[in-house]
């Protein structure tokens, strides 16, 4: 007998009513967003392939209207029917962001199923993990990623698994051979429930092993409102281009899920290639996008979008995975005329949305965010309403309710998952007892004109640096170093000290011919206010910063890189 994850214990009745009440949850599942889109404009164009797919998969790239999206889905539905998948069944998806995996996301959870994309870089460690956490049925992947066979690799490398396997390029030949009357009569009676789970995504691990995350079809909608928000979407459909592997809430929360909720055009990009990206956005016309810091420092010295001019449509950019620099949110607001959205999300449904028109101020912006959820404040973002936040001390678990104190972010609200998945069980550990999620992340309330209805962002719990008993947010140092002069990249972490535990080290990847030094850095510190206390006491300079497959800095990973010089004042 099939177990299911059994999650609508933890949906309490008195919160679903008031989210469904103030509109954060719209009961639609996926496949409601696509059907709706597909009906209300068949003809327009929904998906475009990477224009480079030939150069990694043995199939050429697609453009695809609504309704031959729609078409598409309806016969793999059929396919995974005939496969066994059924109502809770979790398939895997292993998948670069192609037509293809958009297409079984939208499937899998059509029948009721519960998808769980994996990178393409994750082998057997991380998938036997997997597959003992969910024990999925089947696996959607590729024989022939950049000359890697994963169908190949499941069977004969990863023991613990036993179900089905599709490959995408024997999908087309499997779909064109269902007829429409088939594809009607696998779906007609299905009605899945949109506060069931959708989507099971991992986090990082950098915390240890990876966390199965399950979010449901109301707590995408929760999301998919308030990003569409943040971006200034309205009825005009967007082009809207997703450079970030679909597998986690940067990818589906933060582009899929308001492409679905605009239904404009969304642009699929991957493997990460700088020049590959700056033509999609001049030849696709691309409105709207989700980058990284790294990223829009990218494309700001591509010679192709300083030959654009006029050409470009860009007018917003969502900026996750790390702050932005004041210096760069200003080039392209003051420069190129596009708007910077300072977001900070995490696949268990946190998201905080700092505009140019919540704030102004491009030395706020890249760390500051509206303090949510307070009854005193009407945001013009609803998501901002919706998400109720508190500070807690980390010692005592007492609210703090003063501003320059730091604390732990705990958050309940309509986009926030109902628990990590252990073994097919709901682990809500991370939980307080009244329903909020302990996110792990530290956060200052702070005041804006007078007014404590911000909340500023200090860094991990984990990652403090703590030199003799008093903590350092590296986060913090990395902020305060924006623009140092001759650096491309940098990050601060703590290295392991005798007398004091640890000192904050900063590790830096310079640009081509430059240097720097540890009194320059502390220079340039001192010139921006930070306490003495706060500045790094070791510069080890490094060829390349370690970060994870959505462009995280790796922390714990940054003492292993190898040094091509170090200096201490110590």
């Amino acid at each position: 007998m099939k177990q299911t994850i059994d999650h609508y214990q933890f949906i309490d009745a008195e919160d679903a009513a008031r989210y469904r009440e103030e509109g954060a949850w719209l009961d639609l599942t996926l496949f409601d967003y696509l059907e709706t889109n597909a009906k209300k404009n068949p003809e327009r164009e929904a998906l475009v392939d990477p224009a480079n797919k030939l150069s990694y998969l043995q199939s050429a790239p697609r453009r695809l209207r609504w309704k031959d999206l729609l078409a598409e889905v309806e016969a793999l539905c059929l396919l995974l029917k005939q496969q066994g998948v059924t109502e809770g069944d979790v398939v895997m998806l292993q998948l670069p962001n192609t037509w293809e995996a958009v297409a079984s996301l939208f499937a899998i959870t059509r029948l009721g199923a519960i998808v769980s994309p994996i990178s393409v870089q994750s082998r057997e460690a991380e998938l036997s993990y997997a597959i003992g956490c969910l024990s999925p049925v089947g696996f959607i992947c590729s024989r022939s990623y950049r000359g890697f066979d994963h169908v190949a690799y499941l069977r004969n490398q990863v023991p613990d698994f036993d179900g089905f396997i599709l490959a995408i390029e024997d999908i087309a030949d499997l779909v064109a051979s269902s007829s429409l009357e088939q594809r009607d009569n696998a779906t007609h009676d299905l009605h899945p429930n949109p506060d069931g789970i959708a989507t099971i995504c991992w986090t990082s691990g950098t915390e240890g092993v990876p966390k199965a995350v399950p979010r449901t079809h109301n707590n995408w909608t929760a999301s998919a409102i308030g990003v569409s928000h943040g971006f200034g979407m309205g009825d005009k459909p967007e082009r809207i281009l997703l450079p970030f592997p679909l597998i986690n809430t940067a990818a589906i929360g933060g582009v899929t899920m308001p492409w679905l909720y605009n239904g404009g055009t969304l642009i699929l990009h991957q493997p990460f290639d700088i020049s590959v990206l700056t033509k999609q956005l001049i030849a696709e016309q691309v409105t709207v996008m989700l980058a990284s810091p790294t990223a829009l420092q990218a494309i700001l010295e591509s010679a192709s979008i300083r030959a654009a001019g006029n050409e470009l449509r860009l007018r917003a950019v969502g900026c996750g995975s790390a702050a932005p620099s004041p210096a760069l949110l200003s080039h392209y607001e003051d420069q190129l005329g596009i708007s910077i959205i300072n977001m900070f999300g995490a696949n268990e449904g946190t998201l905080l949305c700092s505009d140019q028109l919540l704030i102004s101020d491009p030395e706020d912006r890249a760390t500051v965010f509206p303090r949510t959820g307070i009854k005193s404040v009407c945001w013009s973002n609803p998501a901002a309403n919706w998400l109720s936040s508190r500070l807690i001390d980390v010692e005592d678990g007492k609210e703090i309710l003063l501003p320059d104190k730091t604390g732990l972010l705990v958050v309940k609200g309509p986009s926030i998952f109902p628990g990590y998945v252990k073994n097919r069980f709901i682990d809500r550990s991370a939980f307080t007892t009244d329903g909020y999620f302990r996110t792990g992340d530290l956060f200052q309330i702070t005041c804006r004109q007078d007014k404590d209805h911000y909340l500023k962002v200090i860094g991990r719990h984990k990652d403090l640096v703590i030199r003799g008993g008093y903590n350092i947010s590296p986060l913090e140092v990395d902020s305060a170093l924006a623009g140092l002069a001759g650096v491309a990249e940098l990050a601060c972490a703590g290295v392991y000290d005798e007398r004091y535990g640890e000192r904050l080290c900063l590790y830096v990847v310079l640009q081509h011919g430059a240097s720097v030094s540890l009194s320059k850095v502390q220079q340039h510190l001192e010139a921006r206010g930070l306490a003495k206390t706060k500045w790094p006491e070791k510069l080890v300079t490094v060829e390349s910063l370690p970060r994870n497959t959505l462009n995280k800095v790796l922390r714990q990973e940054l003492g292993k890189q190898p040094a091509l010089g170090e200096e201490t004042s110590f």
